[in-house]
Order: structure tokens, then C-alpha cells, then sequence
């Protein structure tokens, strides 16, 4: 892949944070990787910064991040593609995260290469978008 990108990680787990870091910077997906450790973390992030993905857990220890991108949406900023990865996500938080235009969901434990295809995914259906 030819294109790098700036990529926003959100989690409160540290060890989760750097392994995806980690990743994409080992098999060049991203060439800006910036952390968000709570909520308040990434709204800052997300409103202040331009990001071509985003890839999140779903909750974090001040709350959850459905809400944020809800808040965020009702007030018209434009989200990028985000990677919604959870452990628990079933039911009305998965019908949420589909209604809130979440495509890319990753269930944890997920192994490497799925995180990884999910985002080559994200950036081949962006660039199909603007050519």
C-alpha cells in the first residue's frame, strides 16, 4: 500500500494502544499514529485533528464511544472511517454502532491480520470515493 495515513487509536489499555501502534507502523499503514486513552481524549482528538481512520474500543473508562461519535454527528463534523473493536458488542450496542454508520467491527480477542485487512479495506473504499 502506497498511501500512508494519519490514523487516531482509542483505547484505556495501554498494552492494546501500543500493539495496534505498533502494527501499523510496522507494516506502513500509517505514517502519523496519535493515542486517545478515555473519552474526553478522543472528542478532543476527533474534533482538533484530521484523521483518515480511526480505530476504537467501544468502551472506555469514562464511558462509551458510541456517544461520543452520536454527539459528534449531531453536531455535524465529519467523522472518518472508524474500526470499532469490542468484546461485548451484540444486540442494541451493535444495532447502535450500525445506525451511528459504523461498517468495520472487530470482536476481541482478533488477531493481527483481521485488524489489518479491516483497515485496507477502510482506505480502499475511501479511494474509491474520491477517484
Amino acid at each position: 500500500m502506497n498511501h500512508r495515513h494519519a490514523i487516531l487509536v482509542i483505547d484505556d489499555q495501554a498494552a492494546i494502544r501500543d500493539i495496534i501502534a505498533d502494527l501499523l507502523m510496522e507494516f506502513e499503514l500509517a505514517d502519523r499514529v496519535e493515542v486517545a486513552r478515555s473519552v474526553k481524549e478522543a472528542e478532543q482528538a476527533l474534533i482538533n485533528h484530521h484523521w483518515d481512520a480511526v480505530i476504537t474500543d467501544m468502551s472506555l473508562g469514562d464511558g462509551k464511544i458510541l456517544d461520543v461519535i452520536e454527539s459528534l454527528q449531531q453536531q455535524d463534523y465529519a467523522l472518518p472511517p472508524i474500526l470499532l473493536i469490542s468484546g461485548f458488542l451484540y444486540g442494541q450496542s451493535l444495532q447502535r454502532a450500525k445506525a451511528l454508520g459504523i461498517k468495520h467491527i472487530l470482536t476481541k480477542p482478533f488477531i493481527p491480520t483481521d485488524l489489518l485487512d479491516s483497515l485496507q479495506q477502510i482506505f480502499a473504499s475511501d479511494e474509491n470515493i474520491h477517484d
